[in-house]
């Protein structure tokens, strides 16, 4: 069996180093190490797979564990909400604004630069159930959110406005306009302190 040839890779020395780290953390050796990536980069080309989309994917699932989500059929979902706003509405409608806004305290407690750009970015990264959600924000003066998906039924709309006029409360905005139906949010906030600036 003859040998396996060896070649040289040149990298950034910062990668280099936190190599040698990785490594010695689990009992590897360096070429081991590196070997190992090489083929997984290898076998995931040969498979088509887009290796920075799994991390991305595989970080919205922590981050949204992280944020109290769990993983559910969407149509028993569905249905959950249809029973809820059936049965007790404005109970239901309570429980989703008082969600909105223990997400949203979350951000705002965690010392971020950002909170509500944070917010944003995981909002837009957990429903991918919904093919067009715009958020923009003129930072502490207003807020508009578009939601259209034509999968979300009239309860489950309903429901989950009232979920993101808590969270924009939280966020210190004041909801001046909404436009809900069955698969569709409008909705425009501005900021308290905007107002009494003005």
């Amino acid at each position: 069996m003859s040998a396996v040839k060896r070649k040289t890779l040149f990298a950034r020395e910062d990668l280099v180093n936190r190599l040698i780290s990785m490594a010695k953390q689990r009992g590897y050796t360096l070429y081991s190490l590196v070997n190992e990536t090489l083929e997984l980069v290898i076998q995931a080309e040969d498979a088509g797979v887009n290796l920075r989309k799994i991390f991305e994917e595989s970080w919205i699932l922590k981050k949204a564990k992280k944020d109290g989500f769990i993983l559910g059929l969407e149509s028993l979902w569905y249905d959950m909400a249809e029973l809820a706003y059936e049965k007790a509405r404005d109970e239901a409608l309570k429980r989703w604004f008082e969600a909105g806004v223990w997400l949203a305290k979350r951000y705002v407690t965690a010392g971020l630069e950002r909170p509500f750009e944070a917010f944003k970015r995981s909002l837009e990264a957990y429903t991918w159930n919904v093919p067009e959600l715009t958020i923009e924000e003129e930072e502490g003066k207003a807020v508009s959110i578009r939601i259209i998906s034509p999968r979300l039924p009239e309860s489950y709309t309903v429901l989950y406005s009232s979920f993101l006029e808590g969270a924009l409360e939280t966020f210190g905005y004041e909801v001046t306009g909404r436009e809900v139906s069955a698969g569709m949010i409008r909705l425009k906030a501005v900021g308290k302190e905007a107002d009494v600036e003005e």
